[in-house]
């Protein structure tokens, strides 16, 4: 059931992701077509920004549960099979409080922008930073989950060879 509504959530998620960069290039083709026109689109460029913050923290997100992140993976290549796992468990471990930090300093941005709004779509900061939050706290629970995946579910002998 957990795991349903995590992979639920993931896709909310997409959707909305997807939804946010479709929005930021259509705003961002708007402020391109009405620059030769000398109509100043100021609205454009803010709103385009907001959604890219909104696409990019999301993105990240989807990203790492689907372990599309870059890496150098020389050191994991070496590596025998039975030690990868554990090898890829302990930078889950790593990145974990990373997650945490980012999330508490997310927080606090949030808390010093509770009256603030944007210049010119006048929309409440707290949306600029809020997808920090959110998306930082998601690859949080996904870093946690593939820790715990690790941890409690053993492998089948047949896997290890």
């Amino acid at each position: 059931m957990f795991r349903k509504t995590i992979d639920y959530l993931t896709y909310i998620l997409e959707w909305i992701a997807n939804a946010c960069f479709v929005g930021a290039v259509l705003l961002v083709v708007i402020s391109v077509v009405f620059r030769p026109l000398k109509i100043p689109a100021p609205w454009s460029d803010e709103g385009a920004c907001w959604l890219f913050i909104w696409t990019t923290f999301l993105s990240a997100a989807i990203a790492l549960k689907r372990n599309l992140h870059i890496r150098i993976d020389v050191l994991l290549l070496k590596l025998p099979p039975k030690l990868k796992g554990g090898f890829l468990c302990f930078l889950d471990l790593l990145c974990l409080p990373f997650c945490i930090g980012l999330i508490y300093g997310s927080y606090q941005m949030i808390q010093a922008s509770l009256h603030m709004r944007s210049a010119v779509l006048e929309i409440p900061m707290i949306s600029y930073y809020l997808p920090l939050f959110i998306g930082f706290a998601i690859m949080a629970v996904y870093l946690t989950i593939s820790v715990l995946d690790f941890i409690l579910i053993k492998p089948k002998k047949s896997e290890g060879r």
